[in-house]
């Protein structure tokens, strides 16, 4: 290991108790199924587009975003990222690197450790704000509200250009561990979509 990436490791505070026992919680089961509702909220507005939906999560490393009747699916299989819309006939596939993982704002809840990497992060009254220690434009900052179990009841990311992406959850359910199907989709009748060779 070389001297600077140890004064790094070193130099990084351990993520806050609140942040470790949100983990604890999601990581007490095989995996969890709870409603969600989306609402982007664009730069200036109140309001904005709201899509409600299912999501699947089995820590510590996927997660699948259900979009109701939509056919959109958004889905995270440990270092893969997938997206697909049946509709419009497409299946997109990420390799995620460690820093893209640790920003993904439902991974901070899973992986408290690489997100005090990624993140200075600081207790606020019924939750935890999230701010990266180098600028993204795409975040600028994670706000995670819990009730007093630790179960997350509304994330909100923010983008350096003021657009907010808010998520609602409710009605949290243990589960048993899904297949790994599950955290694969594709397009109908075809294998699940893979990351383009770099």
């Amino acid at each position: 290991m070389s001297l600077l990436l140890m004064l790094t490791l070193a130099a990084t505070p351990p993520p806050p108790a609140a942040l470790t026992e949100v983990a604890a919680r999601l990581a007490s089961a095989p995996a969890w199924q709870v409603s969600f509702v989306q609402e982007y909220v664009p730069a200036g507005f109140e309001t904005g587009t709201k899509e409600a939906g299912t999501l699947l999560l089995a820590p510590p490393s996927r997660l699948r975003f259900d979009y109701g009747s939509t056919g959109r699916v958004f889905a995270v299989d440990g270092s893969i990222a997938r997206h697909v819309d049946q509709p419009a006939g497409v299946c997109d596939a990420v390799l995620l690197t460690a820093s893209a993982w640790a920003r993904l704002p439902l991974a901070t809840l899973l992986d408290p450790a690489a997100a005090a990497q990624v993140f200075t992060i600081e207790p606020m009254a019924g939750g935890l704000q999230l701010v990266p220690r180098e600028p993204y434009p795409d975040l600028a900052s994670i706000t995670l509200e819990h009730d007093r179990d630790g179960t997350v009841i509304r994330l909100v990311i923010t983008d350096e250009s003021g657009n907010r992406n808010l998520f609602s959850f409710s009605g949290w359910q243990r589960m048993p561990l899904p297949a790994i199907s599950r955290f694969r989709p594709g397009l109908t009748g075809e294998a699940p979509c893979q990351p383009e060779a770099q």
